[in-house]
């Protein structure tokens, strides 16, 4: 694309951005509707357009400095413009509620009274075309020894430039649209080579670009994700971080649930596959490949999401993060590890539980324990104790007053804020519920639930086995089969 703006210019803008189309479409409409239009002199024109330079630096500071997308997700007019372009996108209308939205709509509403308005004054892409521009080979004649003085040209140039003082259009600001071409009642603006051949060779010269441009990248992400396997697979074998098998898992993307299957072969993720989605297949399909290859690449689901499809990334990440929830090779090991312990706590306590007979016969083994214990008898005080979630370590500060637990406040962990958040507030109201340290976990976050359950364990000196999510882990999302 930019090869193609240094020989036509701003070609694409002009006849080619769907954006700019809906401008035009907007600048009709505040025609007919017979608005009335601010006059905007040379110098303010020209001082506003500065302001599309201004956006994109600030987009790539925040982006190459602190790793924050200026506008991301339905925050990104663009975003919203793309998800209501097509009929289907109307039959979800939770994206009208979003910045995105009233950005949109500010910009439509721009566009009735300022043609091409966020070409001119906004768009990033804009800037950056203008930039590669300056030096075009392809350029706009207008002799003005010919010129009368009617400067019809400059009335009707879309992008505001002066044309009426040019023997050329150098402006970098133009977007090839010809309507210069088409006003001057004298046949005196002329281009070379004809307007009808430029933009077949544009067109085809763009199509061709984006087709090899599609395959190069399945190419290289294909080579990448093979690089990546090879060199890393000894290291997650020998690290045992997950066990072989075959995983299911789902999560929420935009419209809907989407479920995968994820393969693990030596201890390391070889394959994921998307087994179904309710996400537009546009907006999926540019998520896809780019989440699972990093996925597979870094054998972990802490990548970035794709611009322009980030519920769809999201929900990519969040169901392959569901499926390996019970292919943990430390969590398998932890338990089986503990189970030898926690047989012989619930059969020191088989005294207690024969003199209660109205005791609840679902008690766990963790639970058992807790009052074999005699939680009654700790002191009243805080605890502080830790456990291994996914990332790293979880730790906790236990209160216990009148031998109840009465607060479980979490001081530090390392795990996902996404996962660890949806774990943390229920897994907290059921330990301090139930009275034990042992409770079901979240699914969708069972390890940022057993890290916590863990820890609070820990805290009060206590035996703890690692759970499975509610309804068990076997046979549906994150199940092994």
């Amino acid at each position: 694309m930019l090869l193609i703006t240094a020989i036509m210019g701003r070609f694409f803008c002009g006849f080619l951005c769907s954006f700019g189309s809906m401008g035009d479409l907007f600048w009709w409409l505040g025609t007919k509707l017979k608005l009335r239009r601010p006059a905007i002199s040379e110098k303010a024109d020209r001082v506003l357009k500065y302001l599309k330079y201004v956006v994109l630096i600030g987009a790539v500071l925040l982006g190459w400095t602190l790793g924050v997308s200026l506008l991301s997700g339905t925050s990104n007019p663009w975003t919203v413009f793309g998800m209501y372009a097509t009929w289907k996108g109307w039959t979800d209308l939770t994206g009208l509620l979003s910045v995105g939205a009233l950005l949109l709509l500010a910009i439509m509403i721009g566009s009735m009274y300022i043609e091409r308005f966020f070409c001119r004054y906004l768009c990033p892409l804009g800037a950056v075309f203008s930039l590669v521009s300056k030096a075009r080979l392809y350029k706009i004649r207008k002799p003005m020894q010919n010129c009368g003085s009617c400067r019809a040209c400059t009335k009707r140039c879309s992008m505001g430039i002066s044309l009426y003082g040019m023997n050329q259009v150098t402006d970098s600001e133009c977007i090839d649209c010809m309507k210069c071409v088409e006003v001057c009642p004298k046949d005196n603006v002329k281009t070379n080579p004809k307007p009808a051949l430029a933009a077949a060779v544009a067109v085809v010269a763009m199509s061709g670009m984006y087709y090899a441009g599609n395959l190069a990248s399945s190419a290289a992400s294909e080579q990448i994700v093979a690089s990546s396997l090879v060199a890393s697979a000894s290291d997650y074998a020998s690290a045992g971080q997950y066990i072989d098998g075959v995983y299911t898992g789902s999560a929420t993307g935009f419209r809907g649930t989407t479920q995968v299957q994820v393969t693990v072969s030596g201890g390391v993720i070889t394959d994921i596959t998307v087994l179904s989605t309710g996400d537009d297949a546009e907006f999926f399909n540019r998520a896809k490949s780019t989440v699972i290859s990093e996925i597979i690449a870094t054998q972990g689901v802490s990548v970035d999401t794709v611009s322009g499809a980030t519920f769809s990334s999201n929900g990519i990440i969040g169901a392959v993060s569901d499926a390996l929830s019970g292919a943990s090779a430390a969590s398998t090991s932890q338990t089986t590890a503990s189970a030898g312990e926690t047989a012989a706590a619930a059969s020191s306590a088989g005294t207690a539980e024969a003199e209660d007979t109205e005791e609840d016969t679902e008690t766990t083994a963790a639970s058992t324990t807790l009052d074999s214990t005699g939680l009654a008898a700790l002191a009243d005080g805080t605890y502080t104790g830790s456990g291994t979630g996914f990332r790293g370590e979880t730790v906790v500060s236990v209160t216990v007053k009148n031998g109840q637990i009465t607060s479980v406040t979490v001081t530090s962990y390392s795990d996902d804020e996404k996962y660890f958040s949806r774990a943390e507030t229920q897994v907290i109201s059921e330990i301090i519920a139930n009275q034990t340290a042992s409770v079901d976990a979240v699914s969708g976050a069972t390890f940022s639930s057993n890290g916590i359950m863990e820890a609070v364990a820990n805290a009060l000196g206590l035996e703890y086995t690692a759970t499975t999510p509610t309804g068990g882990n076997h046979g549906g999302p994150g199940g092994r089969h």
